[in-house]
């Protein structure tokens, strides 16, 4: 993770911010929610940056995107939009805002306005590298790693399929709440907004960061998880672990690089 100023606007070094010892004051709160997706879209191959027209089609286009990816219609995506009518009962089945208990409707959802600039050039991705702005291969150990995952994740039909399949005394899905995953349990913010690496999600995408002389903390609007990161200091031993890893900084120029293990 690379700490420094993007701004739509070059500063000079003498523009920025600085602590009383001299370093780059990163200390506020910033809002990451983004239309720039995480990988290129291929359309664009190594290109960069988003022309004036193509920035402007990303934003008029997201009332259209939150249709087709939650199934929301486009008339109830604007704020002068009319109240609707209460979903039925039990939801109506659907990926959308009255799916089911607990769905979300546009008012919820933040993921931004428009994409990103740096320096006053739109990106076409988050991820700048390899030069095609998309995640490399997946390695095999990270295959099985999401075969591990994939098998804990459980059906939800509406009803109680695990009594008829493994029996009255098998123990089922929602026994326990140590059974269910972390994000589910609101105790790690989920679709990596916590890190690393540290990614904007559908809301919730404030991060508020405090900097000390040796340390800084990114507190994180989603669930309030908190990434310490250490300025100048050793990696924990490898068996020491945590759920965000452990973070250690250090100073290179203006930008503060920090490297995360564990």
């Amino acid at each position: 993770m690379l700490l420094a100023f993007g701004s739509s606007i070059p500063l000079s070094s003498q523009d920025i911010p600085r602590t009383a010892s001299g370093r780059p004051d990163l200390s506020g709160t910033y809002d990451t929610a983004t239309l720039t997706p995480l990988e290129r879209p291929e359309i664009f191959g190594d290109r960069l940056t988003l022309s004036e027209e193509e920035a402007a089609t990303i934003a008029q286009g997201e009332t259209s995107a939150l249709a087709a990816a939650f199934g929301i219609p486009e008339e109830r995506n604007i704020e002068s939009a009319p109240p609707s009518a209460a979903p039925p009962v039990g939801g109506d089945g659907s990926i959308g805002a009255a799916g089911a208990v607990g769905g979300y409707n546009p008012f919820w959802m933040d993921r931004g306005n428009s994409a990103f600039q740096i320096d006053g050039q739109w990106r076409t991705s988050i991820i700048t590298e390899p030069a095609n702005g998309r995640r490399p291969e997946m390695t095999p150990e990270s295959r099985e790693r999401l075969a591990q995952q994939a098998a804990f994740r459980r059906p939800n039909s509406g009803t109680a399929w695990w009594l008829v399949e493994n029996g009255l005394d098998a123990p089922g899905p929602y026994d326990d709440p140590e059974i269910r995953p972390l994000a589910e349990r609101c105790l790690l913010g989920f679709g990596s907004t916590s890190g690393p690496p540290m990614l904007p999600v559908l809301y919730n995408n404030l991060k508020r960061i405090v900097q000390t002389a040796d340390h800084v903390m990114i507190l994180v609007e989603m669930v309030h998880d908190a990434r310490i990161v250490r300025l100048n200091q050793k990696h924990a031993p490898a068996h020491i672990r945590s759920w965000l890893g452990d973070s250690v900084g250090t100073w290179e120029g203006d930008t503060l690089v920090v490297d995360t293990t564990n």
